[in-house]
């Protein structure tokens, strides 16, 4: 149970990371249901493929689980498992932020927005 929940915080992360791109520009039922496909089919897929000793990331090469290679050469280390957290919440956001678009109304071409800082030292 406490892998589990490990592994879960793990996701919620990529979660958290797809959350600072959309903000401001999806509703909140949009978000949930794009964060709710990423987190339950396409970060587990990645995961598998990364962490697991049958992965094609990450598999070994023999019966003795002494030598392990993958379909690109050699297998991917993972410290702490931030490379494929980051990479998933990534990418995410990147196809998140692409599939909404830039903020309305916020920018407009020709014209320098300036605005006041809101940093009190600053």
């Amino acid at each position: 149970m406490k892998f589990w929940f490990f592994q879960g915080m793990f996701c919620a992360t990529g979660g958290t990371i797809v959350s600072g791109s959309m903000a401001e520009r999806t509703k909140i039922k949009g978000f949930t249901i794009y964060v709710m496909a990423m987190t339950t089919v396409i970060y587990p897929f990645v995961v598998y493929w990364s962490w697991s000793t049958r992965g094609f990331l990450n598999r070994y090469t023999d019966d003795t689980m002494t030598s392990m290679e993958s379909i690109f050469g050699p297998p991917l280390i993972d410290f702490a498992g931030s490379g494929v957290v980051h990479m998933v919440g990534g990418v995410g956001a990147l196809l998140g932020a692409a599939i909404v678009g830039p903020r309305k109304d916020r920018f407009h071409p020709g014209t320098d927005d300036a605005f006041d800082g809101h940093n009190m030292p600053f």
